[in-house]
């Protein structure tokens, strides 16, 4: 076999393992509409990418409106450039609602980059945008962060006309 040949076939074989290593899942997701006592199911699908602590995440809710954007599993390697939009919810740098408690205080309050990786290892923040034009952002506990979203956990999803969305996987 001539040497190109052969690393052509190397280098296939290679993208077909490092493709086969990407996980996804779905996640279960259940819409609360403010003043309306039912819920409604909300289709949710995560993709991780191979090599990192992140991935996309997708939710479809049943008005037709899709979401999609990048989210990131927060560890104490976490770097303030690797944040990007999955933190655009939470950091000033897009919407804010300061309605979230817990996750705005300890970065909003000045407690720093090394209080903020303290108080998020083992969790994923994610903002979503809409085809219609709206915002998501989400937030999730990780049951094991050692596995990452295969590992599954619990979270919820926030618009900013206050529906949300209680999700577990």
């Amino acid at each position: 076999m001539d040497r190109k040949l052969t690393w052509t076939l190397l280098a296939a074989i290679t993208l077909f393992t490092l493709g086969a290593c990407t996980q996804k899942g779905m996640i279960k997701g259940r819409l609360e509409v403010p003043g309306d006592s039912g819920t409604k199911p909300v289709a949710m699908e995560w993709k991780e990418d191979t090599f990192d602590n992140s991935g996309t995440l997708a939710v479809s809710l049943p008005g037709g409106e899709l979401f999609t954007g990048r989210y990131l599993q927060i560890t104490s390697t976490s770097t303030m450039d690797s944040l990007g939009t999955g933190w655009g919810g939470w950091g000033g740098w897009g919407p804010y609602w300061s309605d979230w408690g817990a996750y705005g205080g300890p970065w909003m309050g000045g407690g720093g980059y090394s209080t903020f990786l303290q108080n998020y290892s083992g969790k994923v923040i994610s903002t979503l945008f809409g085809n219609q034009g709206d915002v998501m952002r989400c937030r999730f506990q990780l049951a094991n962060p050692e596995e990452g979203m295969p590992g599954g956990g619990v979270g919820e999803c926030q618009l900013k006309n206050g529906k949300k969305i209680e999700a577990q996987f």
